[in-house]
């Protein structure tokens, strides 16, 4: 399909057919190889691992949400010419100053951080080095995002899909098979150094195929896109701090293998999220393309629809989870694990199983550029939410900081719908 021509309804049911394909193929891989790295990593690896992780995410704050802005820039209907080039070259320019700025700090900040998870002595130079090769990986991961915004748009969500799943697979998996030979975290970072520079040039490679790519920014694309970056960059804060943040905070209170067992429930927990997303995420183009087409009779329908839709999927997934925790966590890692973890981890399935019902709404208000109103929300929620981690991790464990998690998603679908 030429870029910027009318999509067919079909379109949109194959692209949640591949947001599907690969939550199963994802979700498989984690459940099968989280087991085992933590076996052969160990609990405290496996957290300093983890919270490297985070370290990454928690960076893509400084992407400004580019790549819900390209998602709704490129999806609305052009005329002009070399709409694809301008806004992709556009953004490019703003989101490649962004990463060196916060490559530089990251840098900066390398040894000050590491001493403050404070990892043993046998991990702490390991843990300082593998942070320094993370500052350059956050130059592509950066970039990946523009080129990841541009293909949802398109709805060509086969090949982006395809590429999310070598960006969070071989990470994983080369951690794994690395780790079976020696224990090195800056070896690890290497490799993931390694992967996000294929997948980067994957995408380029890809997006020539489609459009026209040169290098065109334009002072007005650019000044739209940070028209909208200044509220996209706080919901984007918000919810990376969420996501990723809340993992160094436990690490901070309660020490990396506790972090370990964190990540491992919100991971678990962020699958929740992502099966409502697989459906919601093809709003975001959907609804800016019925605003710009006056169509917002067959918009409020779709999304009403698609919320009951969430709502059965939550419900029957979370209920199963919940009822069955203890089992589940036995055979999947051990019965001591399950013993000593199965309440916290039913407290982080009832939370994202929460967050979930708010996704369909959240996706239209994007695509409908409603962004101020999502971004106040999220953020707000976050904040109180990783005060409360500290507060309440600090005084009851992991148990507290499941319960904040709670606390959260309650006020943030409260304040969406």
């Amino acid at each position: 399909m030429p870029y910027g021509q009318p999509m067919k309804p079909d379109k949109y049911i194959k692209a949640v057919s591949y947001n599907f394909a690969y939550f199963l193929v994802s979700s498989l891989t984690y459940l099968v190889l989280t087991p085992i790295a933590i076996r052969v990593m160990g609990g405290e690896f496996y957290g300093l691992w983890m919270i490297l992780f985070a370290v990454g995410q928690l960076s893509v704050i400084g992407t400004l949400g580019i790549e819900p802005i390209v998602n709704k820039f490129a999806s609305e209907v052009h005329e002009e010419e070399d709409a694809g080039a301008k806004i992709l070259s556009s953004a490019i320019m703003i989101v490649f100053s962004m990463a060196l700025l916060v490559a530089i700090a990251l840098f900066a900040l390398r040894n000050p951080l590491a001493k403050s998870i404070n990892p043993s002595p046998e991990y702490l130079q390991q843990f300082q080095n593998s942070l320094a090769v993370y500052a350059l990986v956050i130059i592509p991961q950066f970039l990946i995002r523009v080129f990841h915004g541009f293909f949802l748009s398109q709805i060509m969500n086969r090949f982006a899909r395809s590429m999310d799943l070598l960006n969070s697979l071989l990470p994983l998996l080369g951690g794994v098979l690395i780790s079976l030979l020696i224990k090195d975290l800056f070896l690890l970072a290497l490799w993931n150094l390694l992967v996000s520079f294929l997948v980067l040039g994957l995408y380029i490679f890809r997006t020539h195929q489609v459009i026209r790519l040169r290098w065109h920014p334009t002072q007005a694309t650019i000044k739209r896109m940070m028209g909208f970056s200044v509220f996209m960059f706080i919901e984007s804060a918000a919810i990376t701090l969420f996501q990723q943040f809340d993992r160094l905070l436990v690490a901070l209170t309660l020490g990396p293998a506790a972090s370990g067992v964190y990540s491992v429930a919100t991971g678990i927990g962020l699958r929740m999220s992502i099966i409502a997303g697989n459906i919601t995420e093809v709003l975001v183009p959907y609804a800016s393309r019925k605003q710009s087409l006056g169509e917002r009779a067959a918009l409020e329908g779709t999304v009403s629809k698609v919320s009951r839709y969430i709502s059965l999927i939550a419900a029957l997934a979370g209920g199963l989870l919940i009822v069955w925790m203890k089992e589940l966590l036995s055979v999947w890692i051990s019965p001591q694990y399950a013993e000593t973890n199965s309440l916290f981890f039913c407290i982080i399935i009832l939370a994202y199983g929460i967050l979930s019902l708010s996704r369909p709404a959240h996706q239209t208000l994007v695509g409908l550029g409603k962004v101020r109103f999502t971004a106040i929300t999220y953020f707000t929620s976050s904040i109180l939410m990783l005060l409360a981690v500290y507060m309440l991790s600090k005084r009851f464990g992991l148990i507290g900081a499941g319960t904040a998690n709670l606390v959260m998603v309650l006020l943030l679908s409260m304040n969406i719908f």
